[in-house]
Formats: C-alpha cells, sequence, structure tokens
C-alpha cells in the first residue's frame, strides 16, 4: 500500500507541474494582449517564459526535439546579445522609423500603452523605434539593430525623460516657440517634438506631416497624423525638437 502511494506521487506531481505549465501559456497570451507595460509586466513576461523554457525542459526531456528545440533557443539569445553586429544607415533607419510610426495611426490612447491595442505618446515613439529595429535586424541578419529594440522594450521613458536625453538615446537640437511656425528645412523625417514641460512628444513624418498620440477628446483619443498650419492645441505649444541618435548621419 505504501508502495503503491509513492509510485503515484511522481505520476501526480508530473500531472500538477504539466496542468500549470500549460496553464502558463494563456497567461503569457493575457500579458501579451494587454497593451500597458510597466517594470513589473516586463519582468513577469521574461520570468513567465523562462518558466515556459525550463517547463518545457524538465516535463518532456525525453523528446529530442524539444531539447533541441530549447537548445536554439538558448544559442539564438546568446548570439542576439554575444555577435557585434554593426550600425545600420541611418537613412534606412529613419525610413524604417516613419513607416513603422504610420502602421500605428488610428490606435486608441490608452496611458503606458505601447501596442496597437492601446498606446500612448512616448510608447508610440518608442515602438515604432523598435518595430524599425527589428525589422532591419530580420532583413539583415544584424543583431545590433535587434539589441537596441530589446532595450529600448526594456528601459521605458516619458515625454520628458526623451526630453532630457534618457541613456544617451535623444540629442536635443534646438527649442522653437511652437511647431506651425517652425524651419521646417531643419528637421528630417524622424525626428521627435516634447513639450518643454514634458507632457507630450510627437513624431516627424516629413512633409510638414507630424504623428502623435492624442489624448485629447476632440480627436477621438487616437494616434493621429497632423499637417501644419493646424489648431491643435500642441502646435501652438514651445516645443523641443530632439534626434534618435542612432538616426544621426555619420
Amino acid at each position: 500500500m505504501i508502495q503503491d502511494s509513492a509510485a503515484r506521487r511522481p505520476t501526480t506531481l508530473r500531472k500538477f507541474a504539466l496542468a500549470l505549465w500549460l496553464g502558463l501559456w494563456p497567461f503569457l497570451a493575457a500579458l501579451h494582449l494587454y497593451p500597458i507595460r510597466d517594470t513589473f509586466l516586463r519582468g513577469l513576461i521574461v520570468g513567465v517564459f523562462f518558466a515556459l523554457w525550463a517547463g518545457a525542459l524538465g516535463l518532456f526531456w525525453k523528446r529530442r526535439k524539444v531539447r533541441w528545440t530549447c537548445g536554439a533557443i538558448v544559442f539564438l539569445i546568446a548570439a542576439i546579445f554575444l555577435i557585434p553586429g554593426r550600425d545600420a544607415s541611418a537613412g534606412e533607419t529613419r525610413a524604417q522609423y516613419t513607416q513603422a510610426l504610420r502602421a500605428y495611426t488610428g490606435a486608441p490612447y490608452v496611458w503606458g500603452g505601447e501596442t496597437r491595442r492601446g498606446i500612448d505618446c512616448s510608447g508610440l515613439l518608442r515602438r515604432a523605434l523598435m518595430d524599425a529595429n527589428v525589422r532591419q535586424s530580420l532583413h539583415s541578419g544584424n543583431p545590433r539593430p535587434l539589441r537596441r529594440a530589446v532595450a529600448l522594450w526594456w528601459h521605458d521613458c516619458s515625454a520628458k525623460a526623451m526630453r532630457d536625453e534618457y541613456r544617451g538615446w535623444t540629442q536635443r537640437l534646438f527649442t522653437t516657440p511652437n511647431l506651425n511656425d517652425l524651419d521646417y528645412s531643419r528637421l528630417q523625417p524622424g525626428d521627435i517634438a516634447v513639450t518643454t514641460g514634458g507632457q507630450h512628444c510627437l513624431a516627424y513624418l516629413g512633409q510638414k506631416t507630424w504623428i502623435e498620440a492624442d489624448p485629447s477628446a476632440l480627436v477621438g483619443d487616437k494616434v493621429i497624423e497632423v499637417t501644419v498650419p493646424s489648431k491643435n492645441a500642441w502646435f501652438s505649444t514651445p516645443m523641443h525638437i530632439l534626434r534618435w541618435r542612432e538616426m544621426e548621419n555619420s
């Protein structure tokens, strides 16, 4: 009787572990679908991913394909962070960035969001740059832009932080009394504008057109494109003009 109980115990534990592992998949999906990101949620996403990886090894170790897949994941992550790579062309980054920004047009405004299901002003500018860097890495096999995308994802930054050149990612160019009367010959697509108080930020698409995740009820709380001159309140507000350092011409 005691031997039967001891024999059943590993089976019971394995069933429990398998049920827990399977339950992590919808939890990870829910985290992915939730538009808001903060330090805790980012850490939780990484932790759940690691638990799924470790659980796959522990539960399915006897399956060669699982071992190879888990090993390949480790190899890929190591390659991304250890292979030096090279800087991408500033012009190509700028083009990919403006294209990525436009992909969010119409997305709902959600404070703290950084996905198409909801995004805020700084989330838009950062997420589009992540997308642009990931796209460049996939197209060229260059891991350096992908590392930048990971850093942008992990280190959140507000409009105020961008204004203050957080982590050296942005460089302040000049200050303008407003965007309507700005000398647009001084700008390049991909440049960003941040209110001097750090409350809001926008990105320049070219042709005197800006894109922003606007929290104003007047435009329906969404990502919009605005061409100057505009009666939008942000366009009569003093702004710092900045540029992502990776878009500087070498």
